[in-house]
């Protein structure tokens, strides 16, 4: 199973509720698809790196990852789909191939971020399940 994490800039600690669910998801071996921002995507990845658990790829839009705290994560660079592109689009690059990649969704959202809404539209827009952790 490959699991798409996306959340807020904005969330610098990851809540309970959202590492219970990263545990289980551990526990069966989870293939965990995160992006390469600060903020959740940062938390999430130092996470299950204490953890030590390297079943991840990390996603960028560049031809490198911003941040990778994984030891051992796969890098899925999007550099060639995002040429051209600047600002939220060429970020978005990104977010749209894990949305198309993963079987299944986490959005750790504080309800304002915009990006993170727009993970949920997109992962609503595909049918496959999703559950929202509103911080």
């Amino acid at each position: 199973m490959k699991l798409f994490i996306s959340g807020s800039k904005s969330i610098s600690k990851l809540p309970e509720k959202a590492k219970s669910l990263l545990d289980e998801h551990i526990a069966l071996g989870t293939e965990f698809l995160v992006g390469d921002c600060y903020g959740v995507d940062a938390v999430v990845q130092k996470y299950l790196d204490s953890k030590g658990y390297s079943n991840v790829i990390v996603y960028c839009s560049g031809e490198t990852p911003r941040n990778n705290f994984v030891t051992g994560a796969k890098v899925c660079s999007c550099a060639e789909a995002a040429k051209g592109l600047t600002g939220s689009a060429f970020q978005y690059v990104k977010d749209i191939q894990m949305a198309q990649d993963c079987d299944t969704a986490l959005m750790i959202w504080d309800g304002k971020s915009k990006g993170t809404a727009e993970n949920i539209r997109r992962v609503k827009e595909t049918g496959k399940p999703y559950k929202t952790i509103c911080v």
